[in-house]
């Protein structure tokens, strides 16, 4: 856990270095918008925008799996249920048999 911590530490310094060496102010041009930024904050964006849009691209496959973890976690819980009644159902029968 404190490894994270670091790691997160040392890329947020990794961040606020690039941002001051890139402050210089661009233009950026898209379609009929127009505007100034900084190159280090226009980078920023295009890579959370990267990221959001790995996120939509793998939602469906992490919801199915979810989906079926699900299912298969309910079919253990049933068939562990079947289980013990055929357990204590064993157990009666070896009883009255010994009788």
């Amino acid at each position: 856990m404190e490894i994270y911590l670091i790691l997160a530490a040392v890329l947020g310094i990794f961040i606020a270095v690039f941002a001051i060496q890139n402050a210089a102010p661009v233009t950026v041009k898209f379609l009929v918008w127009q505007f100034e930024s900084s190159l280090a904050v226009l980078i920023i964006l295009a890579i959370l925008a990267g990221m959001v849009l790995v996120l939509l691209i793998s939602l469906p496959g992490r919801l199915k799996r979810r989906k079926e973890l699900f299912d298969k976690q309910r079919k253990i819980r049933e068939l562990e249920k079947k289980l013990a009644e055929l357990t204590q159902t064993q157990s009666t029968s070896s009883q009255e048999a010994q009788s």
